[in-house]
């Protein structure tokens, strides 16, 4: 069961976004999405949702076109945090939380323990009766992670769609999000995230794809994708590849003035 994008293409007006984009998201894998800003990752995220519709191509779950699934079924297949989250209304953290439970609501029961335990997860005990408005962007943040693994909280194969998930979280708190994806994707899930830290993308990913002017520059394991020419080719910047201590990643560093 994995989701497959053949042949994507995608344009606004004359300006092309996306093209001849091919990639699987397959379960077990964290697979993270990188490239400089304005090279079709947002486009590209969406699009693997189902938010947007490709002009060209399509995108499959299952064998299946990704258009032939209902709002509801795909709402109980995968979870989608995006960057911005946007609630109006009064609500707590805790609240905001179960609203991921709304796609399965078989059992309240167990929807309060899954609740429970991704408050815990996700550090917001503290803030679970907080009014969701008042909190920072990281507590927020976490919150929203915590709605998302609720959502997902179901047997695997499962999906779960993270653009930035720790762009505005501190240093331990990014290592735990990521930590916590990982532990997700050795149960069996499918984790598909954007991020801009090249080190944490060398660090956690099991496939990372490179997007370069709305093209796949590169798409494989880390050692593969964050090489000394592609991050030339892909940020314009010269770059120094840093062998880890441990042999089992590559820190990639980003130097010197721009090309």
């Amino acid at each position: 069961m994995t989701i497959e994008a053949i042949d994507l293409d995608y344009a606004i007006g004359s300006k092309q976004i996306l093209s001849k984009i091919e990639l699987k998201i397959c379960p077990g894998e964290l697979h993270v999405l990188i490239g400089r800003n304005g090279a079709g990752k947002s486009s590209l995220f969406h699009m693997l949702c189902g938010d947007i519709t490709p002009q060209n191509g399509n995108i499959y779950l299952d064998g299946i076109e990704l258009t032939k699934y209902s709002k509801n079924q795909l709402a109980k297949i995968r979870a989608v945090l995006t960057q911005e989250t946007n609630i109006t209304f009064p609500i707590n953290s805790e609240e905001v939380i179960g609203l991921g439970r709304h796609p399965h609501k078989v059992d309240i029961h167990r929807d309060r323990e899954i609740v429970q335990t991704c408050l815990k997860i996700t550090d917001s005990i503290e803030q679970k009766e907080q009014n969701y408005a008042t909190l920072s962007g990281g507590e927020k943040q976490k919150v929203n992670f915590g709605r998302i693994l609720a959502q997902a909280w179901e047997t695997p194969p499962r999906y779960i769609f993270l653009d930035e998930p720790v762009s505005a979280l501190d240093i331990p708190n990014q290592y735990k999000t990521l930590n916590v994806c990982k532990h997700m994707t050795e149960q069996g899930y499918a984790v598909f995230m954007i991020l801009h830290d090249l080190n944490l993308a060398a660090l956690y990913a099991d496939t990372i794809t490179l997007l370069h002017k709305g093209k796949i520059l590169k798409s494989g394991k880390p050692k593969e994708v964050l090489t000394l020419e592609n991050l030339e080719t892909a940020f314009g910047m010269k770059a120094r590849i840093l062998s880890s201590p441990e042999g089992n990643f590559i820190i990639p560093e980003i130097i010197g003035e721009p090309i």
